[in-house]
């Protein structure tokens, strides 16, 4: 999602660039004053504009909705580790391994990611490449 920003504090507005980018936001422009802004509008035609936003609310919805849109947000930080190790190649004992923890462990990581991202066993389909794939389109 392509995003406008114009905020006259500086501060305010680097931060708010800083944190939208961190949560996979384009942003299109951050713009200090009126004029910039139009012209940052009708420049770039973004899929929204945050003007002058004080109210740390209204960021916390933004960030709670782009989050729900994301499956792989909904894993849990140690689910995230055993995914990107995943995505590395490595093998249940190898993860272990790394993170500290029971070959067990890691199965029960494994299931909560497939169950999040909605992968349901198949004969068909690998759900451990099927989840590495989510994680990289991410």
């Amino acid at each position: 999602m392509r995003v406008v920003i114009a905020e006259d504090l500086f501060l305010l507005r680097d931060g708010l660039t800083r944190l939208l980018e961190a949560h996979g936001f384009e942003i299109a422009a951050a713009v200090a004053s009126a004029p910039e802004l139009l012209r940052a509008l009708t420049g770039t035609r973004p899929d929204m504009a945050i003007v002058d936003v004080l109210d740390p609310e209204v960021v916390g919805r933004l960030m709670a909705r782009r989050s729900r849109d994301e499956p792989i947000a909904r894993l849990t930080p140690r689910e995230r580790e055993v995914l990107a190790l995943m995505a590395e190649g490595r093998s249940n004992a190898a993860i272990a391994q790394r993170l500290f923890i029971t070959d067990k462990a890691v199965s029960k990581h494994a299931a909560g990611i497939f169950a999040k991202l909605g992968l349901a066993p198949s004969d068909d389909d690998n759900r451990r490449v099927l989840a590495v794939l989510a994680y990289l389109d991410s």
